[in-house]
């Protein structure tokens, strides 16, 4: 089971923007905002992870590393 996560003082023009989102998707506000959030989540690993390599003294750019990984990718 999941965590619930409660957000308190959202204003109503957000409130009524993110329904609109969801309603777009198809989606429940619920599963589109975890989808969001489990998107954002990933995003903080991956910005986590790139700041790991340029500490470590890495001379490529992020786009080379995002080309080097698909170039990779489409050898599996």
């Amino acid at each position: 089971m999941g965590t619930t996560v409660q957000i308190r003082n959202l204003s109503d023009d957000v409130a009524q923007k993110l329904k609109a989102k969801a309603a777009t998707a198809g989606l429940s506000l619920s599963e589109y905002l975890r989808r969001e959030l489990t998107e954002l989540a990933d995003q903080i690993a991956l910005d986590e992870r790139w700041e790991a390599f340029v500490g470590n003294g890495i001379q490529m750019t992020r786009d080379e590393i995002v080309d080097a990984i698909h170039a990779d990718r489409k050898w599996e």
